[in-house]
């Protein structure tokens, strides 16, 4: 496509710059590969798009090198901190960095994939205030949304919030967390979608995983953070149980994270039967093997493990978080502090209640595609669509 006219009448190329300063592959990344087709075939407004990421995230500079066409890559040694909104500003040599490169690239636009809207803040106070900033951002909550002590840390991101020129967000629930938390930016919303490979059948699953041919598994899956991810909320609700109620299930817990150690203790000295797997390359084979998905979170943007479980038909009991609620049936919410698990999950996995959920999983996935979810990215990273 062609670039914008400059002023001497040569046609300049447009540029997006891509900055990235996280060491994790996730989710957002994961969606992030899938939508990036859209913008560097050509259609999507630049002539040039180049992907500036930390050294060592070997997953994401081998995930950006398998697309075709790739982006120019450029590797730096930067990455997020903890109290990156407070001492940001301290980090002059990143500053220094990311002053350079952009009078060496001149973008167009620049897209920050951030996991919060505090990774990145040194670009975002280090570029000029004429660069046009995009955020690509799963999740927007306030700090007083996740439990813990707003106040200064609230006001501090309050002001990060407004730097972005337009939002991307994977779904209607984090649009509307962006203006709570003090987004002031157009939002477009490039839902996250997923395409799982077809489904194993259960009973070949369970035996390729070693479960029990004729029981229940119910699944966690996904990275073992306990305050976010609420494992503690999940581990307090099969302590609760009662004896009888445990009986026939085989709680399998799929991930790593910070929350394992406590986990581990947990499981050993449980009335139930816990069993823990590191994070695997086939998280599909053990949604094939369960009866159900468990997503205790305190907190989320719009997991991929729904999504597909969703795909699978799994049945999925969640916490009362906007997200789940934007996306589940009412029956399929649950308080994991004080419900009896056992009996939600005994009603969740009854053959009616999940020929509902089936259908409710159709009407909500059927819609949603990944033409449409790409569409809207690129579409929203062109500057002559700021308005």
């Amino acid at each position: 496509m062609a670039g914008k006219p400059g002023g001497t009448g040569v046609t300049m190329a447009r540029r997006l710059l891509i900055l990235h300063d996280s060491p994790d592959f996730g989710g957002h990344e994961r969606m992030l590969l899938r939508l990036l087709p859209a913008v560097l075939d050509g259609r999507g407004g630049f002539d040039e798009t180049i992907f500036c990421l930390p050294a060592v995230n070997r997953r994401l500079r081998a995930g950006l090198e398998a697309l075709s066409p790739a982006p120019r890559l450029i590797e730096w040694p930067f990455v997020k901190r903890r109290g990156e909104p407070y001492l940001g500003r301290l980090r002059l040599r990143y500053r220094r960095a990311v002053r350079r490169l952009a009078e060496a690239v001149r973008p167009d636009t620049v897209l920050l994939v951030q996991g919060r809207i505090e990774n990145l803040a040194v670009p975002m106070r280090a570029l000029p205030r004429s660069t046009r900033l995009v955020s690509y951002l799963p999740m927007a909550h306030r700090l007083a949304d996740m439990g813990r002590r707003g106040g200064v840390g609230d006001r501090v991101r309050r002001a990060l919030y407004r730097r972005p020129d337009r939002f991307i967000v994977p779904s209607a629930a984090v649009a509307s967390q962006v203006g709570a938390a003090g987004g002031v930016a157009p939002v477009t919303v490039a839902h996250n979608i997923v395409d799982p490979p077809p489904r194993t059948g259960r009973a070949q699953a369970r035996a390729a995983l070693g479960l029990p041919a004729d029981g229940r598994t119910a699944l966690f899956l996904g990275r073992l953070d306990t305050a976010q991810k609420g494992i503690d909320l999940l581990t307090g609700a099969i302590a609760r149980a009662p004896e009888a109620g445990l009986r026939g299930w085989t709680f399998l817990f799929v991930g790593d994270g910070p929350g394992r150690a406590a986990l581990e203790r947990f499981a050993a000295e449980s009335r139930a039967d816990i069993r823990l797997v590191p994070w695997t390359d086939r998280p599909d084979l053990h949604l094939s093997a369960a009866d159900a998905l468990l997503l205790p979170s305190r907190w989320e943007g719009l997991p991929l493990t729904m999504l597909e479980a969703m795909a699978y038909r799994l049945p999925v009991l969640a916490s009362d978080i906007d997200v789940y609620r934007l996306h589940l049936p009412a029956e399929n919410i649950v308080d994991f502090a004080h419900a009896d698990l056992t009996v939600a999950l005994a009603r969740l996995v009854e053959p009616d209640a999940a020929d509902r959920f089936a259908l409710h999983a159709a009407r909500i996935l059927d819609p949603l595609t990944l033409a449409a979810a790409r569409a809207r990215f690129a579409d929203a990273l062109i500057p002559e669509n700021a308005a």
